[in-house]
């Protein structure tokens, strides 16, 4: 009982500020004449790179588990992407749909949520290994969640040349030369980088709560409950497997697992807003696998403990 009642008080405590900035953003698209479009680019172009660069020259890492944890992520965003895909081909959705459908099964929450179950499913450990998969994660899935949402309304070459104005990566790749180089910004530079970066959750919160307000939710169709079940289900299962054949164990290969069920990031809506994408799918698969987790969550955290 114990275990269920300070569960609940996590997911409290870790749903509570996502619904109220997505709530901030219901109503400022309702009460005032927003871009969504330019919103979205704001934190894509603006926020974000900023949000990456803290993240990736702050995190603490051993360099025994950054391969593993690397391998992990490329393996586990390929063998995803292409269920994603199969699935998509099998319910024949458009290419706007096949796109949001891939990032859906994809992209996990591995921060809003992964973060703070982490910390009371493992402690400081199960904090500090989420925080190297994400710092880990952060060009291959992001550059990857790009370029799906660009290729649902882009050609390929358009896809390429959309790529290589991100400042995302240069920035990312920036931040690997200063880790490796030993390179410390001073404070007047730092600080107002740091500060732009702890803007962009937020601000991507506000952005789904337009997009919330703009469309219609609607009921859980068998199409979407499928998107939500191989977030879900598979997602954990896949995590499973690829830990086992990589050789990770302990409780690394339990924050790998509990992560990869995470319900579908909100990320992948900003990008579908910007590049293309069926936003309406993405938001549906975010919101149902939200709700969903409730349950799935749970019972990871029970097998793993």
């Amino acid at each position: 009982m114990n275990f269920i009642v300070e569960l609940a008080s996590v997911y409290a405590n870790a749903l509570l500020p996502l619904i109220s900035y997505c709530g901030i953003g219901v109503l400022a698209f309702r009460c005032l004449d927003l871009d969504r479009q330019t919103l979205s680019r704001i934190s894509v172009y603006v926020l974000l790179p900023p949000l990456f660069f803290t993240n990736l020259t702050k995190v603490q890492v051993d360099a025994s588990d950054v391969l593993k944890v690397t391998l992990f992520c490329l393996l586990v965003l390929g063998s995803m992407a292409a269920i994603g895909r199969l699935y998509a081909l099998l319910v024949r959705f458009d290419g706007p749909t096949t796109s949001s459908t891939i990032l859906s099964v994809t992209f996990f929450n591995a921060v809003n949520l992964g973060f703070p179950v982490s910390l009371f499913a493992f402690e400081e450990a199960g904090l500090l290994y989420a925080g190297l998969l994400v710092a880990v994660k952060a060009l291959p899935h992001n550059g990857f969640g790009i370029y799906v949402a660009a290729r649902g309304q882009m050609s390929r070459t358009d896809t390429i040349k959309a790529l290589a104005k991100m400042p995302i990566f240069y920035v990312i790749a920036i931040a690997i030369l200063f880790r490796l180089a030993h390179v410390t910004l001073p404070q007047p530079i730092l600080v107002p980088i740091e500060t732009l970066g702890q803007a962009g959750i937020p601000f991507i919160l506000l952005c789904v709560g337009m997009e919330l307000a703009s469309i219609r939710i609607g009921r859980l169709n068998l199409k979407l409950l499928g998107i939500v079940t191989l977030r879900l289900c598979g997602g954990p299962l896949m995590a499973l497997g690829l830990t086992e054949v990589i050789g990770i164990k302990g409780l690394l290969q339990s924050v790998l697992i509990l992560l990869a069920g995470m319900p579908s990031a909100m990320a992948p809506v900003v990008y579908a807003r910007v590049f293309g994408g069926n936003v309406e799918s993405l938001v549906q698969a975010v919101f149902y696998s939200t709700i969903g987790s409730l349950l799935t969550l749970p019972a990871i955290l029970y097998l793993l403990r």
